[in-house]
């Protein structure tokens, strides 16, 4: 009897990290063309971003079904265990939904779905939290309810390193990727409330992390006693010196490094950076 913690490919973390944590983990899936792959199962980052850079069209990218989480709540239930199974913002993809839908063709209340309102390794986070908490011996409701309060607090910033994903994602027009792309501006996005907004953008990759170190020291936090998370689309050597700049100017308590997946990497691109902590 216990509490199993469950979440979807893109909380970035790599095999390794559901392994060492004890996370279950459910894939989404990335499309080029008719070849379809499983986020972090079927292609890993590094060969992701070398495919992504020479397709000419913008992969496509799905949810998990219903019956894929059935599969997973299930085996845990018939366990003894309950389940909390965190996810990625529900106004950025349907993965939650399929959550819920599964929670309700089994008719069980010891599922508790949450909405992370967050993506990348902020979801992750989230679920490394739930399972500490887990191990501890709280309850699935317990968990729920730390984790619901612990998401509102939340921050996660990021800077792309191309404007061109999001232009052919449209999310930003053809006019403004290239006029941007040609300055050399790297704009900085947050989320709110589980949507992307602009946050400010700068001249250049090396002034992005910098200028997310200073909105953190203006507000004053202190995130020695943080679990925080970085990830980086491309290789983890490329991303060496943003990583060891957070530890010199935050010290954080301990800091999660990982590698952004194929879902969000699709709409992202690769070199993009992304810095998560607490607002607390």
């Amino acid at each position: 009897m216990g509490v199993t913690i469950v979440t979807d490919s893109t909380a970035d973390l790599s095999p390794e990290m559901y392994e060492k944590f004890g996370i279950k983990m459910v894939p989404l899936t990335v499309y080029f063309k008719d070849e379809a792959y499983k986020d972090w199962v079927d292609i890993d980052p590094v060969s992701f971003y070398q495919k992504l850079q020479s397709s000419l069209d913008l992969p496509r990218t799905s949810q998990p079904s219903p019956e894929q989480f059935l599969k997973v709540f299930k085996e845990e239930l018939e366990k003894g265990n309950e389940v909390v199974s965190i996810h990625l913002s529900s106004k950025l993809s349907g993965t939650y939904n399929s959550a819920c839908i599964a929670k309700e063709m089994i008719g069980s209340e010891k599922i508790y779905p949450i909405d992370g309102r967050t993506a990348s390794i902020g979801t992750g986070i989230l679920a490394i939290l739930a399972k500490r908490l887990a191990d501890e011996g709280k309850s699935g409701k317990e968990i729920v309810d730390i984790i619901e309060k612990k998401k509102k607090t939340i921050r996660h910033l990021f800077a792309v390193e191309t404007l061109e994903y999001l232009k052919k994602g449209g999310r930003i027009s053809p006019a403004k990727a290239t006029l941007g792309n040609v300055l050399n501006i790297k704009p900085i996005l947050h989320i709110v409330d589980g949507v992307v907004e602009p946050f400010d953008k700068v001249r250049g990759m090396k002034r992005a992390i910098p200028r997310i170190i200073d909105e953190i020291k203006q507000k004053g936090l202190d995130l020695t006693k943080q679990l925080c998370g970085l990830s980086y689309a491309g290789s983890l050597d490329e991303a060496k010196e943003y990583v060891e700049l957070i530890k010199k100017e935050l010290s954080p308590g301990e800091l999660i490094v990982t590698q952004i997946g194929s879902v969000i990497g699709t709409y992202v691109g690769p070199g993009t950076v992304a810095f998560i902590f607490f607002e607390e």
